[in-house]
Protein backbone atom coordinates (compact mmCIF):
# COMPACT_ATOMS: atom_id res chain seq x y z
CA UNK A 1 0.00 0.00 0.00
CA UNK A 2 1.73 3.39 -1.10
CA UNK A 3 -1.24 5.88 -1.17
CA UNK A 4 -2.76 7.30 2.37
CA UNK A 5 -6.36 6.22 2.66
CA UNK A 6 -9.10 8.24 4.66
CA UNK A 7 -11.86 7.46 6.29
CA UNK A 8 -15.00 9.85 7.06
CA UNK A 9 -15.66 11.09 10.59
CA UNK A 10 -19.45 10.58 11.63
CA UNK A 11 -19.08 14.39 13.65
CA UNK A 12 -19.76 17.60 11.37
CA UNK A 13 -16.58 18.08 12.21
CA UNK A 14 -13.68 18.58 10.01
CA UNK A 15 -11.06 15.70 10.39
CA UNK A 16 -10.97 11.94 9.50
CA UNK A 17 -11.78 9.39 11.35
CA UNK A 18 -8.92 7.80 10.98
CA UNK A 19 -5.73 7.39 8.04
CA UNK A 20 -3.98 4.92 7.43
CA UNK A 21 -0.29 5.12 6.16
CA UNK A 22 1.16 1.83 5.57
CA UNK A 23 1.02 -0.39 8.16
CA UNK A 24 -0.06 2.32 9.94
CA UNK A 25 -3.10 3.60 11.78
CA UNK A 26 -3.73 7.21 13.20
CA UNK A 27 -7.01 7.23 14.87
CA UNK A 28 -8.52 11.34 15.54
CA UNK A 29 -8.95 11.86 19.23
CA UNK A 30 -11.83 10.11 21.25
CA UNK A 31 -13.94 12.04 23.64
CA UNK A 32 -17.30 10.45 26.12
CA UNK A 33 -20.06 10.36 23.35
CA UNK A 34 -23.85 9.12 24.06
CA UNK A 35 -25.62 6.87 21.05
CA UNK A 36 -26.22 10.31 19.95
CA UNK A 37 -22.96 11.68 20.04
CA UNK A 38 -23.56 14.39 22.36
CA UNK A 39 -20.93 14.70 24.92
CA UNK A 40 -21.35 11.77 27.69
CA UNK A 41 -21.45 13.17 31.39
CA UNK A 42 -20.42 11.28 34.35
CA UNK A 43 -16.58 10.82 36.30
CA UNK A 44 -13.70 9.85 34.73
CA UNK A 45 -13.75 6.38 34.99
CA UNK A 46 -17.06 6.45 33.42
CA UNK A 47 -15.61 8.57 30.76
CA UNK A 48 -12.53 6.46 29.94
CA UNK A 49 -14.34 3.58 30.00
CA UNK A 50 -16.28 5.31 27.24
CA UNK A 51 -13.85 6.54 25.18
CA UNK A 52 -11.75 3.26 25.51
CA UNK A 53 -14.48 1.30 24.21
CA UNK A 54 -15.44 3.67 21.16
CA UNK A 55 -11.52 3.07 20.40
CA UNK A 56 -11.92 0.02 20.45
CA UNK A 57 -14.78 -0.49 17.90
CA UNK A 58 -12.81 1.92 15.27
CA UNK A 59 -9.86 -0.86 15.46
CA UNK A 60 -12.00 -3.48 15.09
CA UNK A 61 -13.28 -1.82 11.49
CA UNK A 62 -9.87 -2.30 10.63
CA UNK A 63 -9.76 -5.99 11.94
CA UNK A 64 -7.66 -4.70 14.90
CA UNK A 65 -7.77 -4.40 18.73
CA UNK A 66 -5.87 -2.99 21.59
CA UNK A 67 -3.09 -4.63 21.49
CA UNK A 68 -2.46 -3.04 18.15
CA UNK A 69 -1.91 0.32 19.45
CA UNK A 70 1.54 1.16 20.07
CA UNK A 71 0.95 5.09 21.00
CA UNK A 72 -1.48 6.72 22.98
CA UNK A 73 -1.92 10.92 23.52
CA UNK A 74 -4.08 11.38 26.43
CA UNK A 75 -5.56 14.83 27.49
CA UNK A 76 -7.07 15.18 31.18
CA UNK A 77 -8.92 17.93 32.34
CA UNK A 78 -7.14 17.76 35.28
CA UNK A 79 -4.27 15.92 36.10
CA UNK A 80 -5.29 15.24 39.37
CA UNK A 81 -7.87 12.66 37.46
CA UNK A 82 -4.35 10.61 36.48
CA UNK A 83 -4.96 7.60 38.98
CA UNK A 84 -8.72 7.17 38.36
CA UNK A 85 -7.63 7.37 34.63
CA UNK A 86 -4.85 4.99 34.77
CA UNK A 87 -7.35 2.14 36.83
CA UNK A 88 -9.01 2.12 33.51
CA UNK A 89 -6.82 2.00 30.99
CA UNK A 90 -4.55 -0.64 32.65
CA UNK A 91 -7.62 -2.78 32.57
CA UNK A 92 -8.28 -2.28 29.40
CA UNK A 93 -4.33 -2.33 28.04
CA UNK A 94 -2.99 -4.72 30.59
CA UNK A 95 0.77 -6.10 29.42
CA UNK A 96 0.00 -4.38 25.60
CA UNK A 97 0.93 -1.01 26.82
CA UNK A 98 1.53 1.68 24.41
CA UNK A 99 4.16 4.31 24.24
CA UNK A 100 2.07 7.23 25.80
CA UNK A 101 1.91 10.80 26.96
CA UNK A 102 -0.62 12.57 28.95
CA UNK A 103 -1.29 16.58 29.62
CA UNK A 104 -3.71 18.84 31.43
CA UNK A 105 -6.04 20.31 28.74
CA UNK A 106 -9.19 22.53 28.43
CA UNK A 107 -11.36 20.34 26.65
CA UNK A 108 -14.02 20.55 23.67
CA UNK A 109 -17.55 20.34 25.32
CA UNK A 110 -16.46 20.13 28.51
CA UNK A 111 -15.69 16.49 28.85
CA UNK A 112 -12.62 15.62 31.43
CA UNK A 113 -10.90 12.91 28.79
CA UNK A 114 -9.72 12.24 25.07
CA UNK A 115 -7.62 9.56 23.68
CA UNK A 116 -5.73 9.58 20.32
CA UNK A 117 -3.97 6.60 19.25
CA UNK A 118 -1.92 4.98 16.86
CA UNK A 119 -1.85 1.26 16.01
CA UNK A 120 0.39 -1.16 13.66
CA UNK A 121 -0.88 -3.57 11.11
CA UNK A 122 1.73 -5.76 11.44
CA UNK A 123 2.09 -8.93 13.35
Amino acid sequence: MTALQRYDSPLSAPLSKAVRAGDLLFLSGQTPKNADLTPLRGDIKVQTENVIETIKASLAEFDLDLTSVIRCTVWLSDIQMMKEFNEVYARYFGAALPVRSTVEAKLSQNVDVEIEVTAWFGK
